[in-house]
């Protein structure tokens, strides 16, 4: 977990970013501010690559919030979560007299589940800068457990969201739900409650932005799933595993999620940590149900589900998904069942099963694990 370190006061750091600025020439910095125009553009087609060297040339002429801020959301545009994390620390701690910083590292911490963190410092920063509208939002947003990247904090240069690919989304369309990327990236779950009537379409997005239409393939109404394939294939963690087996009751797990929305809007998942539950029908061993345990707001659910070392290890359900089940307690669909309902398409194509006396994978880390689940977990837009 990226810490910030002690930095001067507010005032002192204000009173260097104007000398700083002072002392470059009026053409350098009208060039910085052609680059920052430039970057954005490129950023907004996902050309994340040619963004970063356009913002990190534009860095090299000032050291200054506003292109730093514009590198660490380069950075989680291209999926590289734990860089955007190390770098949004840094701008957070040089800058305390641009909110912005904070506020855009604060909205990563609690995405990535490191939720009292991000508390701690909003609360930081709503010290230094009492009247802040940028903060009061982002902390009522955070507050919420579901927070929403609403018009001002998608305002630039903070904007706590990525750049979606739109094409083909009616403006009309919405956000409905979350659903899960299977290996080989053709293939998605989604829950049965978030299809749309008759033989109409959906479209899913990962959290960098990239989406694909999607049609669906088969249903599995025993476990309020179904497999829908993408017209457009959508890449793959390079250390996506399957889980060889169901995790045990009780042991860590994180779940992945994305709020709903009114609008089609692209959005960073938010990933949820705990301990994974047990059967849900504890007098029924066979019952292929589990209670997913971990403590999440109420949602429509359907994100993947990974155990301590960032493998998959099942789906996550709202308690409406299962049939006659009383309480409302989340559920899990294990990977065991998984694998028996969907055989050789959740198995790892490009992976070669593991010798019998192979050590067991290293635990993963939750930056990692979300790092990863930003292109296994999607957007379900309807």
């Amino acid at each position: 977990m990226q810490q910030v370190r002690p930095q001067p006061d507010a005032a002192k750091a204000g009173s260097q970013a104007v000398r700083d600025a002072q002392s470059v020439s009026a053409e350098r910095l009208a060039q910085r501010g052609e680059l920052l125009i430039q970057g954005e553009l490129l950023l907004s087609q996902r050309r994340t690559t040619e963004a970063l060297a356009v913002f990190e040339r534009a860095a090299l002429i000032l050291h200054a919030a506003d292109s730093e801020m514009a590198i660490v959301r380069s950075h989680m545009q291209a999926g590289d979560y734990r860089r955007a994390l190390a770098f949004g620390a840094h701008t957070a701690g040089a800058h305390l007299d641009v909110v912005g910083g904070s506020a855009l590292y604060a909205w990563l911490l609690y995405a990535g589940g490191q939720t009292q963190v991000a508390q701690r410092l909003l609360a930081e920063a709503q010290a230094r800068s009492a009247s802040s509208p940028l903060i009061a939002a982002v902390s009522a947003q955070l507050a919420t457990g579901q927070p929403r990247a609403t018009a001002s904090l998608l305002a630039l240069p903070t904007r706590l969201a990525p750049y979606g690919d739109a094409s083909g989304i009616p403006p009309s369309a919405r956000v409905v739900g979350s659903a899960t990327l299977l290996p080989g990236g053709k293939l998605a779950l989604v829950p049965a409650a978030l299809l749309p009537p008759g033989k109409a379409g959906l479209w899913l997005r990962n959290g960098l932005g990239q989406t694909a239409e999607a049609t669906v393939t088969q249903r599995l109404p025993a476990l309020g799933l179904a497999v829908f394939s993408l017209n457009t294939p959508l890449p793959v963690p390079d250390d996506y595993t399957v889980a060889p087996r169901d995790a045990f009751a009780g042991s860590i797990g994180y779940a992945m999620e994305y709020t709903s929305l009114p609008t089609p809007d692209a959005a960073w998942p938010l990933l949820r940590s705990g301990f994974l539950g047990g059967l849900a029908d504890a007098s029924n061993p066979a019952s292929s149900w589990r209670n997913l345990g971990l403590d999440m707001p109420k949602g429509p659910r359907g994100g993947p589900v990974f155990d301590a070392a960032g493998q998959l290890t099942g789906i996550a359900l709202p308690p409406s998904a299962k049939k006659g089940k009383a309480g409302a307690a989340d559920l899990m669909v294990p990977v065991s069942v998984m694998k028996v309902a969907l055989g050789a398409r959740l198995a790892e194509p490009s992976k070669a099963p593991a010798p019998p006396q192979a050590a067991p994978p290293p635990k993963g880390s939750m930056d990692r694990v979300y790092e990863s689940a930003l292109k296994s977990s999607l957007q379900v837009i309807r």
